[in-house]
């Protein structure tokens, strides 16, 4: 088989981008306009929470795990605080809110327990703003040093298909494509939605780049041509991954 067959008829390669849709818009900036064909269809909408917070609480460390946080989040903080983030997107989205006293770690919850375990004592008081429908196990990680651990639920992610219309043609229309999944809810939506509109047939000649291994067990067992994982759990990490596939295999 040809290169060329893989690509659309205008010699383009069609890519499904599914998150929210600033961050969708984002990503097809960054791409070639010459080398691919964006198709943004959002599977899930970030709703803004209401949250109770007091500035009166004594706190030493805030911990934002996704921009959205940042986004959703509105306090100020103390210089005096120290704010841990994850990912560059998130840190560089920190540093332009004018935050301070700023520490990235590169990579999941795990490098970040690993770099926080240096530093904590005993009775250190963290705050967590996230999304209500954020799983882990920061709250056990912390109790066993001995510290007091918060989260503040101040967004939370619907699954939804917001433009059905750009998603069924980008299945309808493109036999190859490659497809991005950033988070793992974004997952569990398209799942959904290919089940839906009983596209799993569509699916065995493209490509569904994710994240991380967790984002991508949730599409395992689907009949693709190939399942790939970027090095790094962040937006670069991705945009290198699909020029790295466009160079191999279009």
């Amino acid at each position: 088989m040809q290169k060329s067959r893989k690509k659309s008829q205008d010699n383009k390669i069609n890519i499904l981008l599914t998150r929210p849709f600033k961050d969708s818009i984002k990503v097809s900036k960054a791409l070639n306009k010459n080398h691919f064909k964006a198709f943004i269809a959002p599977l899930i909408e970030i709703r803004k929470k209401k949250y109770t917070f007091s500035l009166k609480k004594k706190f030493e460390f805030v911990i934002f795990t996704s921009r959205n946080a940042i986004f959703n989040f509105k306090e100020s903080l103390n210089e005096n605080i120290r704010i841990i983030t994850i990912g560059d997107g998130t840190y560089n989205l920190a540093k332009q809110m004018g935050m301070n006293n700023l520490i990235n770690v590169k990579g999941n919850i795990e490098d970040l327990k690993k770099k926080m375990k240096s530093f904590l004592k005993v009775n250190s008081e963290i705050i967590h703003p996230t999304s209500a429908d954020y799983k882990n196990d920061l709250k056990d990680f912390f109790a066993n040093i001995g510290c007091s651990y918060s989260p503040i639920f101040c967004y939370n992610s619907k699954l939804s298909n917001s433009r059905p219309e750009i998603f069924v043609n980008f299945f309808k229309s493109c036999k190859y494509g490659l497809i991005t999944l950033f988070s793992r809810r974004t997952a569990i939506s398209f799942r959904n939605e290919i089940k839906k509109y009983g596209f799993l047939e569509n699916c065995k000649d493209k490509k569904i780049l994710v994240l991380s291994k967790a984002i991508g067990d949730e599409v395992k067992g689907m009949k693709t041509n190939g399942l790939f994982i970027s090095k790094h759990p962040n937006e670069r990490s991705m945009l290198d991954l699909i020029y790295e596939i466009k160079e191999k295999e279009f």
